[in-house]
């Protein structure tokens, strides 16, 4: 609003006491010239009662109208300054927006350069510059949460590419010095990498070197002496690597597929207390050493068609929550399978067990498929108990078989199977009726017993 000058305000007071002045004088000379004296005397007081209520009233409307200016006026200010305060504020975030922006930017820069010159020292030929390389890679992910996944990658990578070594004599100083510098720039990237994949005892509280929820892509590489025992990854591809050594597992968490297909183990490999919350896969493998999976769970599918196991194979009180194929596996020495519960169907179909087998205590849950199995020694199912079908069609059993305390609430199909020794059970194991193949006319009870 414009602001009233002391001109303008002089100015309303003199109209008004004019305006005033002149409504009193008009009645004055109206209603006074012709009254007798008494009466004229009223009327002229009247009339100066009149007057003065006119000018008190004109005065009060004057200065309503200036007290509603003057809250005009501070009404209009206060906007003013909420809207001069409101575009400070819109500036001052429009100024944090860009100095972010230029922040983040500044830091993007740096970490890309940080991680180029890292990666650049891995492809040196020197081992103490690519040893410098990993440790950088290290820092730069434990630094930069949202780059760890990519610097995983790199790593990996760098595990998976073949060794180029000079081609001298086995017993040449030099070539001997080069593959022991690069045998341990390998253990150290392999260290890096694993050391980063253990949450420690709290996972609601992981420790503060843990990287979580990554994905390993580890196909075909050579690993020496690895230890993932207690790690906790989303997803490892090993389909095709070699592990040298003893290979530790014991308590890992896979929360994806975990994947070892055509993977060679050359020595012991502990599954114990793991939990493949994924698929696990282990088709076509070849472990040459000890094999343990006690107490491991299977919350998917396990895979282990076509897998060799040269040594001793445990699975004792392990879990599969669905299906388990071992279809066409060879267990070269003893299998052990006791308490282990199979929640899916079982499939052993084409398997060759040639050293002692024992299912004690095992819990089949849904169908048993043994089809053709080769049992080269003893096998015992004792205890063991068979909710639905089990299939032992075409079998063979050089061995003894341990029936003792099984239970076949479903049908059991011995059909066309071969047995070295007769099995020892009791009518009340087959609630459905004691299999043909198990009860041959010339069979005495004492075999029974």
């Amino acid at each position: 609003m414009i602001p009233l000058s002391g001109k303008a305000v002089l100015t309303a007071v003199v109209g008004v006491v004019l305006v005033v002045a002149a409504a009193v004088t008009a009645l004055w000379l109206t209603l006074t010239p012709g009254a007798a004296d008494p009466a004229r005397v009223t009327v002229r007081l009247e009339v100066l009662r009149i007057g003065l209520s006119l000018g008190l009233g004109g005065g009060g409307l004057f200065a309503l109208y200036l007290a509603w200016r003057r809250q005009r006026s501070t009404e209009i200010a206060l906007l003013q300054k909420e809207r001069d305060q409101a575009d400070v504020a819109r500036a001052y975030a429009l100024q944090e927006r860009v100095a972010a922006a230029t922040e983040a930017d500044a830091a993007a820069r740096r970490i890309t350069e940080l991680f180029t010159k890292a990666v650049e020292h891995l492809g040196a030929s020197e081992a103490p510059v690519r040893l410098g390389g990993l440790y950088a890679l290290e820092r730069l992910a434990q630094d930069n949460p949202g780059q760890r996944q990519t610097i995983v990658n790199v790593l990996c990578a760098y595990l998976r590419m073949p060794v180029d070594l000079p081609r001298e004599p086995p017993d040449d100083p030099d070539a001997d010095r080069l593959r022991r510098r690069e045998h341990e720039v390998r253990l150290t990237a392999q260290r890096v990498l694993i050391s980063h994949l253990r949450p420690g005892e709290d996972l609601d509280h992981p420790d503060v070197v843990f990287w979580p929820d990554l994905e390993l892509d580890l196909t075909g590489v050579e690993l020496h002496d690895v230890d993932f025992s207690g790690c906790r990854v989303r997803a490892l591809r090993l389909a095709g690597a070699t592990l040298l050594g003893e290979a530790r597992f014991t308590g890992a968490t896979f929360t994806a597929d975990a994947t070892f297909e055509q993977t060679t183990l050359a020595g012991d490999v502990r599954f114990d207390r793991c939990t493949f919350a994924g698929r696990a896969l282990f088709r076509g493998m070849t472990f040459t050493g000890n094999i343990d999976f006690a107490e491991a769970r299977f919350a998917r599918g396990a895979r282990f068609e076509g897998t060799s196991f040269g040594a001793d194979a445990g699975f004792s009180g392990a879990g599969f929550a669905r299906s388990a194929w071992f279809t066409d596996t060879t267990f070269a020495r003893e299998a052990e399978f006791g308490e282990v519960r199979f929640g899916g169907n079982a499939e052993f179909r084409g398997a060759v067990f040639t050293g002692t087998t024992r299912f004690v205590g095992a819990t089949f849950t849904a169908n048993a498929n043994f089809h053709g199995v080769a049992f080269r020694h003893d096998v015992s199912f004792r205890e063991a108990t068979f909710a639905r079908n089990a299939t032992f069609r075409g079998a063979t059993f050089d061995g003894n078989v341990g029936l003792r305390d099984a239970t076949f609430r479903k049908d059991a199909d011995f059909h066309a199977a071969g047995f070295a020794h007769i099995p020892r059970f009791t009518p009340d194991q087959f609630p459905a009726g004691v299999p043909q193949a198990l009860s041959p006319p010339n069979r005495t009870d004492d075999l029974q017993g």
